[in-house]
């Protein structure tokens, strides 16, 4: 209880007097994790550092998760971790932390955001794409609904002045690389429809799907229904923990 105090205590004290959240990593130590104070930074980082939203230990399938990566490094090999929605950068650092020897590729389309992620990222391996992702190779604008910097919305549009790079395409060249997929964290707001519209050979790639569906944000729109019509083909577990979905291939 005392060191639950403790960390709500250290956050409430960061998010007023400085922009860096201190991530106390379990490789390399203390990390500075730079947010902007904005109601929606602060809420990225409470959800996957406070919370942590993302931790594979919450699952009864976790210790099988682990020994999948360590069968990928036990190979030689690069475990690979796309991060769809990277925002500021916190959950790459996350994914970072909690399986050290990855590669990761995280897309970001938002510049403001983007930024923040170069910065959060520098000195891991990190491949970062400032672009939507999604099933074509594409444009789009963006679009602010009003939820803040964590709600940014895409719309495909021919003359959009931010690219849509083809996720089928980026696995194949990364593992065209010698990379193994392992993990695939999706949260961007409604491109989900899009995503996995067609070219979803990917999804038996990868042992671990964490996704966050917005029908709650976009009532009537069905913009999880390729997701669920795509997934029902496939022999995984579905887990629902709060948000995010984990997917995990049996």
């Amino acid at each position: 209880m005392f060191k639950r105090g403790f960390f709500k205590l250290r956050y409430v004290f960061e998010k007023r007097f400085s922009n860096a959240y201190v991530f106390r990593a379990e490789i390399g130590g203390k990390r500075l994790v730079q947010h902007r104070g904005t109601k929606a930074d602060r809420g990225v980082i409470k959800q996957i550092f406070l919370r942590k939203d993302y931790a594979i230990s919450r699952l009864r399938r976790a210790d099988e998760i682990r020994s999948r990566y360590d069968a990928i490094i036990a190979q030689g090999k690069k475990p690979l971790i796309i991060d769809a929605g990277a925002n500021i950068g916190a959950s790459a650092v996350w994914f970072a932390d909690q399986f050290p020897l990855s590669h990761i590729v995280a897309f970001e389309p938002d510049a403001r955001n983007f930024d923040l992620l170069r910065s959060n990222c520098e000195g891991l391996d990190v491949h970062l794409h400032q672009a939507a992702i999604g099933s074509t190779d594409g444009h789009v604008t963006m679009v602010d609904p009003g939820e803040g910097e964590w709600g940014y919305q895409t719309i495909e549009a021919l003359d959009g002045a931010c690219p849509r790079i083809c996720l089928s395409r980026v696995v194949e060249e990364k593992r065209g690389q010698g990379y193994v997929p392992f993990l695939i964290k999706i949260d961007i707001e409604g491109g989900e429809e899009n995503l996995f519209a067609t070219s979803t050979d990917w999804v038996d790639l990868f042992p671990v799907m964490i996704i966050e569906l917005h029908d709650w944000l976009m009532p009537k729109r069905g913009t999880s229904t390729n997701f669920i019509r795509r997934i029902a083909q496939s022999n995984r577990d579905f887990v629902h923990i709060g948000e995010n979905i984990f997917s995990i291939q049996n």
